[in-house]
């Protein structure tokens, strides 16, 4: 029977010969209380490149809390947001991190999962547009020619603009910060079926953007700009040129006054 026994247990260790297997292992001596036998498992998974990085960082959290080694439960969990782990939610609700909790350094994971979850909220270009945000009438050649609503969505990500004049001429727009190329990018859609795409960003205070398009064949380039007068008064205006920006043609000149 011994003799069985560790035969058993010997084909069980030789089994486990894959990250997933090391990491079953891991969960199933957690789940029984062998807190340091799952933190021996849970490391072999990690040096045989388990493929959840951030899975696995939260677990030896988990474990790491359990045995009262909180330095090395932070560096697990600093470790999971440096990958991008960004539910803030879930380290609040699990009970196994509840050793954690008193320590000021949890209050820093939770922050650093919040910018990971809504990164739009922790980037300062993100805002720089901000001061189109509300819902307008927008006058131009001095009358109200339609009415504006420009909106956050997305966790604050993007800016929607739904406008609308009195003729029954409507458009819409998505505004957004891109990361990438470090420029805002307008996409601007109407119900005549045209589509716009805007590059810019922030000069001066003011959001300026470029779209460059054909008319009838020829190369056209136009300049929009939202000036920012004041806190209820943004200007729009739009200008055109057909010589690469040499000279300009305005097409457009709105001012959004804010509704109150």
């Amino acid at each position: 029977m011994r003799y069985a026994l560790i035969l058993l247990v010997s084909f069980s260790l030789f089994a486990q010969t894959t990250p997933q297997d090391w990491f079953n292992t891991g969960a199933a001596r957690y789940g029984s209380g062998d807190y340091a036998g799952a933190l021996a498992a849970y490391e072999k998974a990690r040096a045989l490149n388990y493929g959840n990085p951030i899975q696995i960082a939260i677990r030896l959290a988990r474990t790491y809390a359990k045995l009262d080694r909180k330095d090395e439960a932070f560096a697990e969990l600093t470790r999971a947001t440096a990958a991008g782990f960004g539910r803030p939610e879930l380290l609040n609700a699990d009970d196994d991190l509840l050793p954690l909790r008193g320590d000021k350094r949890f209050q820093e994971v939770i922050a650093a999962a919040v910018k990971n979850q809504k990164p739009c909220l922790a980037s300062p270009e993100y805002r720089q547009f901000d001061y189109w945000l509300g819902e307008w009438d927008v006058m131009a050649q001095g009358g109200k020619v339609g009415t504006s609503s420009i909106q956050l969505i997305l966790d604050e990500c993007v800016i929607f603009e739904n406008y609308e004049t009195l003729n029954h001429y409507s458009g819409k727009s998505f505004s957004i910060w891109d990361a990438a190329t470090k420029q805002w990018q307008q996409r601007y859609v109407d119900n005549g079926g045209a589509f716009h795409t805007w590059i810019g960003g922030l000069e001066n205070g003011q959001m300026r953007f470029l779209w460059k398009h054909d008319v009838r064949g020829t190369p056209t380039l136009d300049r929009m700009i939202y000036i920012r007068e004041d806190a209820d008064r943004v200007r729009q205006t739009i200008e055109s040129s057909t010589d690469d920006g040499k000279s300009w043609t305005k097409t457009f000149d709105g001012l959004y006054v804010r509704r109150k």
